[in-house]
């Protein structure tokens, strides 16, 4: 229970208390896992977690990355079974696509250090484009707790020169957009960037921050723009889901009435819908609770 204890605290950090006011997706809600992962380690069961390790050394690959995926709920009871996930990951020997689902279930101890610097090491340092993506993917509550690994992420969502990887990299910092360096950054892309996939990420990475004026006025520009590039534009139409105000609103409602670009119009009428609809939270990698507030969806099993 210290683990658990530990883990739940470092997800409710002062950051998280300095988030502006926004929307349903706000910075908190996006961090507050502390209950769920409780009730898992309450409900747990040895045997099943036992079955699982043994079926990691399974001779079919399809069964090893269902096993890796299907023991994240119980990476937060033991350090040796978050090691053993973690030795999964390490092990050039292993297949790929397992390699690739054990980041995805270590994503959520990414806070304890052995792990996060792996992560980050081969996310920098590895041979495999997608491997190297999903890592700093898997980065995305650390980078919100940890200004050290948000710069890195940050520095990759710059420089990083593998397309794939940088998308992964700008991905990771949707959490941590409320920090005003990650805005920064984030908005630069979305101006100015050459790469249009670069630009629709960034903005994806923005949608927690349209409690945030110059977020929503750049929002807002792009959206309106007819000249924009039109993958950006889309973007930029569907965060207004995310909406604070009547102009949000009353723009919204003119390109689904008068616009010329049918793909433009059905994003707007999307978007008048509001943020909780499924299409809107998938596009923007939103976590999603049950009725009783429990974690139904991690954006991060998407990937």
């Amino acid at each position: 229970m210290i683990i658990i204890t530990s883990l739940v605290a470092s997800l409710l950090s002062p950051l998280a208390a300095s988030a502006a006011p926004s929307s349903d997706a706000s910075f908190a809600t996006a961090l507050s896992h502390g209950p769920e992962i409780i009730a898992k380690f309450q409900n747990a069961s040895w045997n099943e977690e036992d079955t699982l390790l043994d079926m990691l050394r399974d001779n079919d690959v399809a069964v090893r990355r269902q096993a890796v995926r299907a023991l994240k709920p119980y990476v937060y009871q033991r350090s040796s079974t978050r090691d053993r996930v973690l030795e999964i990951f390490k092990k050039s020997s292993e297949d790929l696509s397992v390699r690739r689902e054990a980041a995805k279930t270590l994503s959520g101890v990414s806070g304890y250090r052995d792990v996060y610097e792996e992560l980050l090491d081969q996310a920098k340092r590895g041979t495999d484009a997608g491997l190297r993506a999903i890592s700093y993917k898997a980065l995305y509550w650390t980078a919100s707790q940890r200004s050290d690994v948000r710069d890195e992420l940050l520095d990759a969502a710059r420089r990083e020169s593998d397309k794939t990887v940088r998308l992964g990299a700008i991905w990771a910092l949707f959490a941590a957009s409320v920090d005003n360096r990650v805005q920064d950054v984030l908005k630069d892309i979305a101006r100015r960037d050459m790469d249009e996939d670069a630009r629709v990420e960034s903005l994806k990475s923005l949608y927690n921050a349209m409690g945030y004026s110059d977020v929503r006025d750049l929002a807002y520009d792009l959206a309106r723009n007819s000249s924009t590039a039109a993958p950006v534009r889309k973007a930029a139409i569907l965060m207004h889901a995310n909406r604070t105000n009547n102009n949000q609103r009353d723009l919204l409602q003119d390109i689904a009435n008068r616009d010329s670009d049918s793909a433009m119009r059905s994003a707007a009428v999307l978007a008048l819908g509001g943020p909780r609809s499924e299409e809107i939270q998938n596009y923007f990698h939103q976590i999603r609770r049950d009725a009783r507030g429990g974690l139904a969806y991690d954006p991060i099993d998407g990937e």
